[in-house]
Formats: structure tokens, sequence, C-alpha cells
């Protein structure tokens, strides 16, 4: 059996009970939120949705955090009522979800754009394994530029690949040479201009809106629940060449049962190096 627990039954976290309830591919969805009759609430509306939407997917609430111990992943998202999780309040919470034992087994996915900070202290403080603890996002950012490629282009955003680096909104890198339209160079079809138009609007985009925050979280989850060969922008804390950790930002990477199953470097500019050189310092 497939679980997903979600801690916190606010904005973020229903959007991504939501999304993992309607795409059906993971067996049980736990909303945990100290709020137990808000969590509950929301549970009830998702699974008297989910045969109208032909999803068997059950949803469940809880109050404590212990019920994310045997989840394949476990999301940190935004108490009911409340802003994400972040400063003492959200290192409190993985350090209780640690004593559990909770995060012995479990992928955790940081759902808030604010949380690749929260994700670094988890990593320095708590000692956290670095290939399982993943945010989702500037997944949600690059969703979003896949759109405006897709409107410039005229085609559809699931026929734009394209990955999001760095630490968004400031020092964030889109490489575009890699990036492509229906298997089509991006650069062949836009110019410089059109591109660097393209970078100045996302700058202004983020954060994403909190159901694309939410929903960038539960295909992470599908991924590390069920196998992915997708490769998605993940803030995380990856291996340098010389063995010393970097610092937690985006890169390209794809998720599986493990975690961090593999990770890549694309080619940068000039530009592009000075940028993630600051990123990486």
């Amino acid at each position: 059996m497939s679980l997903v627990a979600i801690v916190g039954a606010g904005e973020i976290g229903t959007a991504a009970a939501r999304a993992l309830a309607f795409r059906s591919r993971v067996d049980v969805v736990r909303l945990i939120d100290g709020q137990e009759s808000v969590a509950a609430g929301k549970a009830l509306d998702l699974m008297q949705a989910g045969p109208v939407r032909g999803s068997d997917t059950r949803v469940e609430a809880a109050a404590d955090l212990s019920a994310a111990s045997g989840a394949a992943a476990i999301v940190l998202a935004d108490p009911a009522g409340s802003a994400e999780w972040t400063g003492e309040s959200g290192l409190g919470a993985l350090r209780q979800l640690l004593k559990l034992g909770c995060l012995e087994r479990a992928i955790l996915i940081c759902a808030g754009a604010e949380h690749r900070v929260l994700m670094q202290q988890g990593l320095d403080q708590l000692r956290l394994p670095r290939r399982r603890v993943i945010g989702s996002a500037p997944e949600a950012l690059a969703a979003t530029a896949r759109a405006l490629v897709a409107i410039e282009t005229r085609a559809a955003s699931n026929q734009v690949t394209l990955v999001v680096l760095g630490n968004p909104p400031a020092r964030m890198v889109i490489p575009w040479a890699h990036a492509s339209v229906a298997g089509h160079s991006i650069e062949s079809m836009l110019t410089a201009s059109q591109l660097h138009q393209l970078e100045r609007r996302l700058h202004g985009l983020w954060p994403p809106g909190l159901n694309a925050l939410g929903t960038a979280a539960a295909l992470f989850c599908e991924a590390a629940a069920t196998g992915s060969r997708h490769l998605f922008s993940a803030f995380a804390s990856l291996d340098r060449d010389n063995g010393t950790k970097a610092p937690v930002c985006a890169w390209p990477v794809s998720i599986g049962a493990s975690g961090l199953e593999r990770t890549t470097s694309p080619t940068l500019t000039g530009r592009d190096r000075v940028v993630m050189d600051e990123v990486l310092e």
C-alpha cells in the first residue's frame, strides 16, 4: 500500500492532497493537522469528490505527527489557517518527525517556496539524510516557465522541456541551450531578446501560487511512491566534485523510492556560470 502523509491542512497541503486524490496514483493520502476537524472536513470533501473523478484513493485525517509513520513520502506543507512551516516552528516539526522515526524510510518533500532555508537548517542541525530531503517549489516555477514558452511558441505546455537552477528569484538560471519544444531547440524558435523577456517575467512570478506549490509536491510524492523517469527541478543539497556538500539550491533531478536517484549538470553559459558560482559560495 502506498501512503503519502501531508503535514499541514493549509492551502498548500490541501492542494497537494487534492492533486494526489484526483490523480489516483497512490492508495492513501493522510492529511495531518493540529486542527483535526479542519483536516477531517477537507479529507471528507475529497473523498466525496473521488467517485465523481473516478478515483479510489482514500483520504484520511489525523492530528498527531505519528500518523506519518510508514509513509513513502511526507510532505511538509502549511498548517490550517497559517503560512507554510518556517523558522523554529518548522524546525520543531522536522525534529518531532525525526524523533518519532517517521523519516527513517520516508522521503521528505518540502513544498513551500521559502523551504530552502528550512531544508538547509534540517540538514545542518538535524543531520537529515541529504538524498531524502527534497524541495518541490522550483518545479512549480519551471511549470510556469513551460507555460510561458508554450504561449510564445504556440505549442502545448507538455511539449516544452526545461529546468530551473539556482535560488529563485534573484539567482535563477534556465539553461536555454538544453530546453526544447517538441524536440526542437528553443533557441532556434525564440530570439535571445524573447528569452530574456521570459526570464524577466519569471523573476516576478516567484513565489508560485499555493495551488501550484501543492500540485508540484504531489508529483514528487508520486515519483517517490511509484517511481518516475521524469526530470524535476528541485531544491536539493548535492555532493560537489571535491567531496563537500553544496548548499541547498535548485537542480534538475530524478526521484524514486530512495530519494534523489540521479542529477544532471547542464552546460551553462558564462553568465549562468557566474550566477551559479554565487549560489554555491
